[in-house]
């Protein structure tokens, strides 16, 4: 039963990674893992069928087993935390004084789908609390013309906010040093920041943003587009393990 689970496994794992591709590119991060994963997960099903498994001390197939529990446990522990945070984010109604946005890939001139996302909601919170600065953060990747945070800019002023709302940072590639460096741009004391970026990222972003220094601090949820929303949320749990570590 369970080596027919990692075959099923397997399989989705190849699908997916064809869905990824078509949707946002062969340069989307993270994408081969799902190839690795599809190996090792047909590895996991013709092993557990082999004569060499079969023939293992019950002892060894019940501390394999142990081994495998712990490691899925510990990521749906992570994944939970990181998909339950959104639900304590949707504070639209409270006035920041600042939001900070993260910047995400940018090809030519035009946000990617996630980043797309981002700017939409950053443009209905701005547009219902006149008062806050936005700071627009991130390098300029490759395949773009323009860096991350300009691309934000841009689009935002498109949309009708004022461009003296708009504060653009050009040299984060992290999302720490997104944090950090937009706290170059604030000049209040202990402002109250919200962080705005897509559902998967909250979790690891908030808890950065306070271990950078930001004492009021909340985050906004954006959506994640579809296709890759379950590809985002299972790379972010190895980020957040990173970070960890880190």
């Amino acid at each position: 039963m369970i080596s027919i689970f990692f075959y099923l496994l397997s399989i989705f794992c190849v699908v997916y990674y064809g869905v990824i591709i078509a949707y946002s590119g062969l340069r989307t991060s993270f994408v081969r893992f799902w190839l690795f994963a599809a190996v090792i997960s047909a590895f996991a099903a013709v092993f557990l069928q082999s004569s060499i498994y079969l023939s293992l001390p019950s002892i060894i197939h019940r501390i394999i087993k142990l081994f495998t529990f712990i490691i899925l446990a510990f990521f749906l522990i992570i994944l939970l935390k990181i998909w339950n945070t959104q639900h304590f984010c949707k504070n639209q109604e409270v006035e920041a004084d600042y939001l900070i946005v993260p910047g995400a890939i940018v090809r030519g001139e035009k946000p990617s789908n996630a980043l797309l996302a981002r700017i939409q909601t950053t443009f209905y919170y701005l547009s219902a609390h006149e008062h806050t600065i936005a700071i627009l953060t991130g390098y300029q990747n490759a395949n773009a013309k323009i860096s991350q945070g300009k691309c934000m800019q841009q689009e935002l002023i498109r949309m009708g906010i004022p461009a003296y709302r708009l504060l653009v940072e050009e040299h984060a590639r992290t999302t720490e040093e997104n944090l950090r460096f937009s706290k170059e741009y604030i000049s209040l004391r202990n402002p109250k920041v919200c962080v705005i970026s897509n559902d998967f990222h909250l979790y690891r972003i908030i808890k950065l943003a306070e271990k950078c220094g930001f004492h009021n601090v909340f985050g906004l949820a954006a959506k994640t587009p579809a296709p890759i929303l379950i590809h985002c949320y299972v790379r972010e749990v190895f980020a957040v393990i990173k970070s960890f570590l880190r």
